[in-house]
């Protein structure tokens, strides 16, 4: 008897702190929830980063800091966190916040992407190309899917003293900060595959390039989605910057031959594409045409060509 009780009492002895282990991590998942809001996300970093929690920091002119800055090298893609559609977005010189976009979810949560790149690669020359700051097909109004690269890492705004990075923002559906550190902590490491990308994005050709004599540009061809057979938008990119979206609409009878059964009209036409700013095309800028995705997941380019020079 009492060599059964000198066994058994160290048996309990060692199994009430794997007891005690369980209620404290689980208090602790429940704590971790609790400090969450809004839906579960994906970490808007891909690859290698750092950031640390400075939500409530002050920064300059008695402002606070209302996100979290994320650290990685320039040019990093940036992923879209949640499924839903981009609604607000700056291409230009702001100093405090340079180039941005916001992504809305469908429940109506508020994700801020602030200090998008606005270099060439490997230099910093802040010659702000388009394409250099947002992913193809990334404007106003363009559906996304969760790990869907939007647009790439930056110093632009008032960053360009510090090392490159993300400040990101998560804001309620009544626009109201939220820290979103616990998010991040929690947020899945996901990117959507370059298979997954190619799925989703629309088919198409440009099959004309013409050369005006003013140093514009006529473009015409026809896109289609990858799933509905509504018409899709097309964007046409010189130098690298976006410079006119159409609807791919236009009644094409070809369309009967090259993809049966997904109706006639996407065609779309481009009559006197420019360069930024409305100046003439510049010899030897290339230019491509952009394929939306509806739905999200990825756009597509379905066609480059050189101007003359």
């Amino acid at each position: 008897m009492t060599s059964t009780d000198s066994t058994s009492t160290p048996a309990r002895v060692r199994r009430a702190p794997r007891r005690f282990a369980a209620l404290a991590a689980l208090a602790a998942a429940v704590m971790f929830v609790a400090a969450c809001e809004g839906p579960a996300i994906v970490f808007p970093v891909a690859g290698r980063s750092s950031f640390s929690d400075t939500f409530g920091a002050p920064r300059g002119g008695g402002r606070s800091h209302e996100g979290q800055d994320i650290f990685a090298p320039k040019g990093t893609p940036l992923l879209a966190t949640v499924d839903g559609t981009i609604t607000w977005m700056r291409w230009g010189t702001s100093p405090l916040s340079g180039n941005l976009l916001l992504l809305k979810s469908d429940s109506g949560w508020i994700y801020y992407y602030i200090h998008l790149n606005n270099d060439w690669p490997g230099t910093d020359n802040g010659f702000n190309i388009y394409d250099q700051a947002f992913a193809d097909g990334i404007t106003v109004g363009q559906r996304v899917k969760a790990g869907e690269v939007i647009g790439y890492l930056g110093d632009s705004g008032d960053a360009e003293p510090t090392s490159p990075h993300l400040h990101f923002e998560i804001r309620r559906p009544d626009n109201t900060v939220t820290n979103p550190y616990q998010n991040l902590l929690g947020a899945r490491r996901v990117q959507r595959t370059d298979a997954e990308r190619i799925a989703d994005s629309p088919t198409g050709a440009v099959e004309l390039f013409a050369w005006n004599p003013d140093g514009t540009v006529k473009v015409a061809g026809w896109a289609v989605d990858a799933y509905s057979n509504d018409p899709v938008r097309a964007s046409v990119y010189v130098a690298g910057n976006l410079i006119a979206t159409v609807p791919a609409n236009q009644e094409k009878r070809e369309m009967a031959t090259l993809k049966p059964g997904r109706g006639l009209n996407h065609g779309f036409f481009f009559n006197a594409v420019t360069h930024r700013g409305g100046t003439p095309v510049p010899k030897g800028a290339e230019i491509c045409v952009v394929a939306h995705s509806i739905a999200g997941g990825g756009s597509s380019r379905i066609g480059c060509s050189t101007a003359p020079k």
